[in-house]
């Protein structure tokens, strides 16, 4: 139990280490912006390729889980429209984006890549291609078209555009292909790859650091607290499905509910706000999901039984 404290404190330090650098001014406010850049177009799709060259076949019937990380935001969209159904728009703007969307290329997939053997890398990475096809303009499409009345019509063209210049989709939808037709990465790449995929880790807790804010309102806190509330209520019940009820072999449901308690998607405060939601509150609540989730999955971890 010891050895998973440590590990879990350590990926908390790098965290930490960012958030240290910002504020002492070591850094520009800009510095997370710009690692975030390399995070997503370089070291995470090389992570996503190592993770899936480990897996011999991910199988057919592991595909499903794309499909529970796109069926868990739509199931979320529609509980944030049902809790704020009687509110003004900036609460349904915010429920509605903040409810949905989990962090897991950029927080997840750091913790499951450092206790759980590949198999659990790859479920974090199936479940994040459908998750990413929602969070990177799914969700925000869906609800800038309920929000306005029905007024304005999803832009198709611009919803491809997003989802196909996001690298580490595209990553995901190649390595599925990939790995779906037994075609092995050779062991070259996989080679020139390493350096990168090994600081995905790394980069990925410093980018938090970097990013981190929590602007304290007291407006904001029982909305907050409602909204981080649900969310876990929420985990709490997609963790006992994926636990009991999927027919996948532990490390994957391990994985799932590793993933339940991540915390919110780094994007969701930029549609709160294009929504016409208080973006400053969802960044809030984005801030206060990372810490939770940084204690929830240690305690998970200790729990399942999950030493690395």
């Amino acid at each position: 139990m010891s050895a998973v404290i440590l590990r879990a404190v350590s990926l908390t330090l790098v965290i930490l280490i960012g958030i240290g650098l910002r504020t002492a001014k070591v850094v520009d406010d800009t510095a997370g912006t710009h690692v975030k850049t390399i995070l997503l177009n370089i070291t995470l799709p090389a992570a996503i390729i190592t993770n899936f060259s480990k897996i011999e076949s991910i199988g057919g019937p592991m595909a499903v889980i794309i499909f529970l990380g796109i069926a868990a935001n739509l199931v979320m969209i529609g509980v944030g429209a049902f809790l704020s159904r009687k509110k003004c728009v900036a609460e349904k703007a915010f429920y509605m984006n903040c409810l949905p969307a989990y962090n897991i290329g950029t927080f997840c997939l750091p913790f499951v890549q450092s206790f759980l053997p590949p198999m659990g890398s790859v479920t974090a990475c199936l479940f994040d291609a459908g998750n990413s096809i929602m969070c990177t303009g799914g969700t925000y499409s869906i609800n800038a078209e309920y929000l306005s009345g029905r007024q304005n019509r999803v832009d198709l063209r611009a919803f491809a555009k997003r989802l196909f210049t996001s690298a580490p989709l595209v990553t995901y939808l190649a390595m599925i292909v990939l790995s779906l037709a037994d075609v092995k990465i050779p062991d070259p790449v996989l080679t020139l790859l390493s350096p990168a995929a090994t600081a995905n880790t790394f980069l990925a807790m410093l980018m938090i650091g970097l990013l981190f804010r929590i602007e304290f309102k007291r407006a904001y806190l029982s909305s907050i607290a409602g909204l981080l509330l649900v969310r876990h209520l929420a985990a709490v019940l997609m963790s006992l499905f994926y636990y009991y009820v999927l027919p996948f072999d532990l490390i994957v449901r391990q994985a799932l509910i590793l993933i339940s308690f991540g915390p919110m998607s780094v994007i969701a405060p930029v549609f709160t706000g294009l929504c016409g939601g208080d973006e400053g509150k969802a960044s809030a609540a984005d801030s206060i999901s990372i810490v939770l989730s940084v204690i929830e999955i240690t305690v998970l971890l200790v729990v399942m039984g999950i030493y690395g």
